[in-house]
This record gives C-alpha cells, sequence and structure tokens, in this order.
C-alpha cells in the first residue's frame, strides 16, 4: 500500500453515530447543507466498523447508546486510526463533568451538549476539518522525507562501508537508534598486507552526526592504501574533523593494525576498551589514552599497546551503545552482563563472539526503545594476511624489452635524530612513486621492500634492538616497548633513503638504497646463508623477504648501507 493509499480518506463523508433517529435526521440536515455527506451508526460497535469500511473524515458521535457507547468507540477508533487524525466530535444530552473529562479522555476532540445553536456546531465542524486536512498534509511530507532519508541512508553507507575489507573473517555488526548511524565501521589493506581496522563514534547520532564520516572514510582509504602508519592516519583524521565539525561535534575512535605478522597494535580515543580474548578469557585491555578526535588543533602523543595475537584469540571492539543499552527498568546491559554472554557456554559454543553478545543484549533489553548507536567488530586472529599474497617476485627483463628512451627519476630523504620518531619515509616514497607512475598492484611489492629495509636500518642500525628478543609471544610486546623508549629519546643517528625510478618498455625498473648511521652487521655470514635467523642484529625473516622478491641485493659499508632493485611488468 502507497503512502497516498495509507493516508486516504474519505473527505466529504461523515459519520453519525447516535440511536435516536431523530437526532440522526437533524445532524443529517445540518451535514448536507455544509456540501457535505452523511453516513449513519445507530450503536458503538456500528461506528467501529463503519469507521474501517469508509474511512469518514470526521465523526459526530452520542455518548449514550445501546451496547457499546461513544466512549468506548472513540477509544476504539482512536486506536484503531493510530498515526493518522480523526476528529471526533461528542454530540450528546448527557450531563456532569466526569462525562465531558471521560469523554475526552478517550479521544474525543470536542464535546457539545443539547440544546445548541447549529451555528456553534457548523463552526468546530469547519475548525477540526481544517485540522485534519493539514495533519493529513503534515503526515503526507513526513512520509515522502522519511523515504528521502532511507535511500539517502543506503547511498551513505554504500559510499561509505562498501569497500571494506577482510569481511570474510571479520564480524561486523552495526544497529542504528536511527535512520542514520553516527558509528562508522572502516578496513582497509596497507600495500604489504597489514590490515587497519577503526571503529569510530560520531557525537549523537542520527542525519547530523554523520557529517564527518565522508571525509573521515576519504582519509582512513586513501593513507593506508599509500602506507602510511596508523599514527599517520589518526593524525590526518584529527586536523581534517578539526576544521569541518561544528563544536560540539567529535569523533571517539579505536584503530586496531593487524600486522602480516600476527602483532595487533591497538590505540583507543574515547571508546570503550578495547579487548582481546584468549579461548574465551580476557588477556588484554586497551583503554582509551587520548581524548577524541576533532576537539584538539593537533593529535597528542598516541601511545598504541602491542599484543601478539594467535589464530585462534579474537580482538573485539565496541561502541558504548552496547554496554549504556537500557532495559524498561533503567538498568544498563554493562560490561559483566557483556563478559557472561561471551564466557557462557551455551553461547560460546553456539554463537560467534559478536552473536553472544547481541543475543544476550536482546534478551535484557526485550522491546524497550534503543537510544543509542550499536557497534561491534570481531577480529579474529586467523585474519592475518600472507605477505607474500600481497607481494610478487622481481620480473626479469629482456634486453629488446628495455625502452631507448632515458625515463628516470631519483627521490630521497635523510632522516636525523629526532625526525627518525616522527617522520615515516617509506609512505612517502610509496606515494612519490604511484604518483609519478600511477597506481598498481606492483607497488604493494615496493612497499613492502622499502619497509623491510627501513626497519631493519631504524631498528638494528640506529636503536640497537635485537631480534632475538622477538623470538617468544612475550617478546614481541617487550620488543616494541623498548622500541618506543627508545625512539622518544633518540637525539643522534640517521637514516637515508634513495629510490630510484626508470621506465622500461613494458614496466620499470627499481632501485632502492638505504643507509644508516649504525656499526652494521656480518652480511657476509648471511649471505653464504650461514645463521641466517641468529644473527643477532637483525631481522632474518624480512632478508629473506626481500631477497626473494628483488632481482638483486648488494650490502656494503660493513651492511650499513643495502642496495636493492626490484622490476615489475605493468601486464
Amino acid at each position: 500500500m502507497t503512502v497516498a493509499e495509507k493516508l486516504q480518506t474519505n473527505l466529504s463523508l461523515v459519520l453519525i453515530a447516535d440511536d435516536m433517529t431523530l437526532n440522526q435526521r437533524l445532524l443529517e440536515k445540518m451535514v448536507v447543507n455544509m456540501g457535505l455527506v452523511a453516513e449513519f451508526a445507530s450503536d458503538g460497535f456500528e461506528a467501529v466498523e463503519k469507521y474501517l469500511a469508509l474511512k469518514p473524515s470526521l465523526i459526530l458521535m452520542d455518548v449514550n447508546m445501546p451496547g457499546m457507547g461513544g466512549i468506548e468507540a472513540a477509544r476504539q477508533i482512536k486506536h484503531l486510526a493510530a498515526d493518522n487524525f480523526i476528529p471526533i466530535i461528542f454530540v450528546s444530552g448527557a450531563e456532569g463533568q466526569d462525562i465531558i473529562r471521560n469523554a475526552i479522555d478517550a479521544g474525543g476532540d470536542d464535546f457539545i451538549q443539547r440544546p445548541f445553536p447549529f451555528e456553534l456546531l457548523e463552526g468546530k465542524i469547519v475548525a477540526l476539518r481544517r485540522i485534519s486536512e493539514l495533519y493529513q498534509q503534515v503526515a503526507e511530507l513526513n512520509q515522502i522525507r522519511q523515504s528521502e532519508v532511507e535511500v539517502a541512508e543506503q547511498l551513505f553507507s554504500g559510499a561509505i562501508e562498501s569497500s571494506n575489507v577482510g569481511l570474510e573473517t571479520i564480524r561486523m555488526h552495526k544497529q542504528p537508534a536511527t535512520t542514520f548511524s553516527g558509528d562508522v565501521q572502516l578496513t582497509a589493506y596497507r600495500p604489504n598486507g597489514d590490515l587497519n581496522i577503526l571503529l569510530g563514534d560520531f557525537t549523537g547520532h542520527g542525519l547530523t552526526s554523520t557529517l564527518g564520516a565522508l571525509p573521515l572514510a576519504e582519509t582512513f582509504r586513501a593513507m593506508t592504501a599509500k602506507g602510511y602508519a596508523a599514527e599517520e592516519v589518526i593524525a590526518q583524521i584529527n586536523a581534517k574533523l578539526y576544521r569541518l565539525l561544528p563544536t560540539g561535534l567529535f569523533l571517539a575512535v579505536a584503530v586496531v593494525t593487524l600486522e602480516v605478522d600476527g602483532t595487533a597494535r591497538i590505540w583507543n580515543g574515547g571508546l570503550p576498551d578495547v579487548m582481546v580474548f584468549s579461548q574465551g578469557e580476557l588477556v588484554q585491555r586497551v583503554s582509551s589514552s587520548h581524548p577524541p578526535l576533532g576537539i584538539l588543533p593537533q593529535v597528542n602523543e598516541l601511545s598504541f599497546e602491542i599484543s601478539n595475537i594467535q589464530p585462534e584469540d579474537h580482538i573485539l571492539m565496541i561502541s558504548d551503545g552496547v554496554i549504556e543499552a537500557e532495559n524498561a527498568e533503567g538498568d544498563m546491559f554493562g560490561e559483566a552482563r557483556m563478559f557472561a554472554a561471551i564466557t557462557d557456554p551455551q553461547y560460546r559454543h553456539k554463537y560467534s563472539l559478536v552473536d553472544s553478545i547481541l543475543t544476550s543484549l536482546q534478551h535484557f533489553v526485550r522491546d524497550f526503545p534503543q537510544r543509542d548507536d550499536i557497534s561491534l567488530i570481531d577480529i579474529p586472529g586467523n585474519s592475518v594476511q600472507s605477505e607474500r599474497s600481497f607481494t610478487a617476485t622481481s620480473q626479469l627483463v629482456s634486453d629488446s624489452e628495455d625502452s631507448n628512451d632515458l625515463d628516470v627519476w631519483d627521490w630521497g630523504l635523510e632522516l636525523q635524530g629526532r625526525s627518525l620518531a616522527r617522520i615515516d619515509p617509506v609512505a612517502q616514497a610509496l606515494s612519490r612513486l604511484q604518483e609519478s607512475e600511477g597506481e598498481g598492484e606492483h607497488w604493494h611489492t615496493v612497499f613492502s621492500i622499502l619497509t623491510e629495509l627501513y626497519v631493519n636500518a631504524l631498528d638494528h642500525g640506529v636503536l640497537k634492538l635485537e631480534s632475538s628478543l622477538k623470538d617468544s609471544p612475550e617478546g614481541f610486546a617487550r620488543y616494541f616497548s623498548e622500541r618506543e623508549k627508545r625512539l622518544e629519546t633518540l637525539s643522534w643517528g640517521s637514516v637515508s633513503v634513495h629510490v630510484q625510478h626508470a621506465r622500461l618498455a613494458a614496466g620499470g625498473r627499481v632501485f632502492i638504497r638505504i643507509e644508516d648511521s649504525g656499526d652494521g652487521f656480518d652480511y657476509e655470514a648471511w649471505l653464504s646463508n650461514e645463521n641466517a635467523f641468529n644473527i643477532g642484529m637483525l631481522s632474518g625473516r624480512g632478508i629473506e623477504l626481500v631477497s626473494g622478491l628483488c632481482e638483486s641485493v648488494e650490502y656494503s659499508n660493513h651492511g650499513a648501507t643495502v642496495e636493492v632493485v626490484y622490476v615489475y611488468s605493468r601486464h
């Protein structure tokens, strides 16, 4: 049924409900003289039936009738009318304040007591029919607006969240309190396969709360695709929201980076704790350590917590609408009930993490209206991607395929002291390659090569960190904790990055040289394949990966300088 059909009433029809034939005829004469049509009911039951069948535009109702009286009939008709306005005027010889009060409480819009001058009743009919017509116009406009809002929300959600990745393992649930949700759920891969997951909660809910969603999604995806670390993505999002959002509107947000080696880097700015579960037990909480984004002109130093995720582990992100959901008694769902749902055997072995919480939540709130948006994201540990699935080995190019035209450019950056802690040269190098040479899957490989070489130079050459720290799950956390400490106090050392790109007839050649100020390492031992994974000061995994991808890898300067060549094809 269309909106117009649902609201359709017989505008010229007036239902007269009175058991006295004389009263019916007198009222009919007046109604007809007003250019309207009269229909009759002799008791309350018949009045209800004819309202449903004929949809009159107004009802003149007697109070005292056999069977069902006028007051009960009015109550039932108003209930049946729901959001549609049907004016009811009680026309009766009954007296007394209680009768008038009961008639109005039952839904009567006016009461006129016999005897009365017809001019008075005519005036009331004209006034109420005018209100009824206005009410119907407003209802039609609201229905049209609601339809437009629903279409807009579908387009809006599609533009923001349809590009999410990793959904074959990651479980997301969003339950808006109104048509538009103020919660935003985003996922995107970095070029080397690291997965960034963002849960955001804008102030309030509804259309106003979504003002920042588009710039948020654009910034998140563009910077992640270029390989920027989560710290820089968050800083850029904050800067954009600070410029765009009106006062009082901001974004509580949490970000998880699930790296290809199984490391999870977690940051929380204003959301409920991000939690890591192993075998159904809570093993780590990451509480909010920063104000929501869009409030301060610049983000403060961002503190990420590190976790070594196993395939059977789960990372849970929730919005405050979950734990603050209320039931009819005014009680909140709370963390205790959420944990009980997660650990309850009847849920745990039957449902996923998200479905366990939702099942318990629905049982708790029942039909009580939802007041805030509800969002949950469950990130299983098996969501980690293989780095090699994002990379391709160097493509050997024959001389005949080489271009005779010189088309070469160079880019370089040297970082010294404190700049090593705040500037990411890898993302800048990749951005330069993409901007100058266009998009392509081969940049995923170049990003991995740059990342491995630069991290080795910084971590081992400058910061003097030992890879052996990462030999155990606990060691991962100690390694990154120590890395953060040394970066915070770093005031010396340098790493230079040089990239040269040469266009070939069917692709390109990328030359990369990275040099650090450290002491180097025994690269000859590694190149001879002796103790490749036990050389202490260097990540054997990283060099193995780079050697497998590149056409050549050469070390010099006692291992402090490395030069690699990677060749790609555009076909």
